[in-house]
């Protein structure tokens, strides 16, 4: 059977290169039916969001939303699987109107437009007009597919909270990325920390920043990334006395000689709703390449790793018990090994190539009756 990945979605993200990959490798012919729309701005900040926008934005969405349905209608064959992944609220809707017959619709949303822009990032005041239409285009979206998929037990709770058919929500965890399977022969840098990843309130930067005020010299912080929020978070770094190494993203490629060299890697640190419900890429990809991991505790990070035999935690937002955490593994370097080691050996067992491919043909099995071979359930 093929699968057909549909929308608007952003071809890089890595929520929709793991679906993909995961759908392949469970048997299924993957086809794109995509038009770019969203993936030219690389940081969103509030302007992207703004009314003038957002305007803009609709109307390339509508521009593209026509060309969508034109190459359906030239489409033949047997009707297909439609897969709509991460940030395709407005595809899954088109997708629902004009894409039949199809064997079943499924959506892989990641994480919902509410908890990012109105939970986390707070750029639509909760209770206001635009936080309540972004509430109505999710549970629209969810209720137009046959199945949700969300990437924990924790973030299925919320969808349904939020308005998804509790009967149609189901999980499945995205995995590992192979770019960080593969180990990496690199010398450590005996105090170095490192955390990677966009300025944005969920990774709880702020909270980074403190801990590594009260490290002072003990520890060498480095910050990879930029986003909407680097220059407040350099200024609030600067006000601290923090002693950490600000750097530009890198390319993907270079991320796994990037954690190979480091003697603890950070996870997230955020204390909002979303921070409990995420278990990040960058967690996999600290599990994955065998480095001693600290991070946020939570519901959803238990499902994938089990503090104090795969990682540290600490609770969110509390800098003096990240520091102690730091500390900890910076004086024992055997405790870091034995962690780095054992969260290795658990996601490839578990949350691997095939583990998780075989999960996702299970699920859509079980709840579709759809099968890569197009045999009914």
């Amino acid at each position: 059977m093929t699968a057909c990945l549909f929308g608007t979605y952003d071809r890089g993200h890595s929520a929709n290169r793991l679906l993909r990959r995961a759908l392949t490798d469970a048997g299924f012919a993957v086809e794109e039916m995509h038009e770019a729309v969203w993936e030219d701005t690389r940081d969103k900040a509030a302007s992207y969001f703004a009314g003038r926008s957002l305007a803009a934005l609709g109307a390339r969405w509508l521009a593209a939303a026509r060309r969508l349905a034109a190459a359906w209608r030239q489409r033949g064959g047997p009707p297909p699987l439609m897969v709509v992944g991460f940030g395709g609220q407005l595809d899954v809707l088109l997708a629902a109107r004009i894409c039949r017959p199809r064997a079943a619709l499924v959506f892989v949303p990641l994480v919902s437009l509410t908890e990012t822009l109105v939970e986390d990032r707070a750029l639509f005041p909760a209770g206001g007009l635009r936080a309540r239409l972004v509430a109505a285009l999710d549970r629209a979206a969810f209720r137009a597919a046959d199945l949700v998929l969300a990437d924990t037990e924790a973030h299925a709770e919320y969808l349904r909270r939020l308005g998804a058919p509790g009967d149609r929500v189901s999980v499945w965890h995205f995995g590992v990325e192979p770019e960080f399977v593969a180990a990496v022969a690199r010398d450590v840098v005996p105090r170095r920390v490192l955390f990677y990843g966009r300025c944005l309130p969920l990774h709880g930067i702020e909270t980074i920043l403190a801990a590594a005020a009260r490290l002072g010299d003990r520890a060498e912080v480095v910050l990879i990334g930029g986003g909407p929020e680097r220059p407040r978070l350099e200024a609030l770094a600067a006000g601290l006395r923090a002693p950490v190494t600000w750097r530009d993203e890198v390319p993907l490629d270079v991320l796994p000689g990037e954690l190979a060299a480091a003697a603890v890697v950070l996870g997230i640190f955020g204390t909002g709703a979303k921070a409990a419900m995420v278990v990040p890429n960058k967690v996999y990809q600290a599990a994955a390449a065998g480095r001693a991991l600290i991070t946020r505790d939570g519901a959803a990070l238990r499902e994938v790793l089990e503090p104090g035999t795969h990682c540290l935690v600490c609770p969110p937002g509390d800098p003096a018990a990240l520091a102690a955490a730091v500390g900890r593994l910076l004086d024992d370097p055997s405790l870091a090994a034995r962690l780095g080691a054992a969260a290795r050996a658990h996601v490839l067992q578990h949350f691997g190539a095939a583990q998780v491919a075989a999960r996702l043909a299970g699920v859509l099995a079980a709840k579709l009756g759809v099968r890569p071979e197009g045999k009914a359930a």
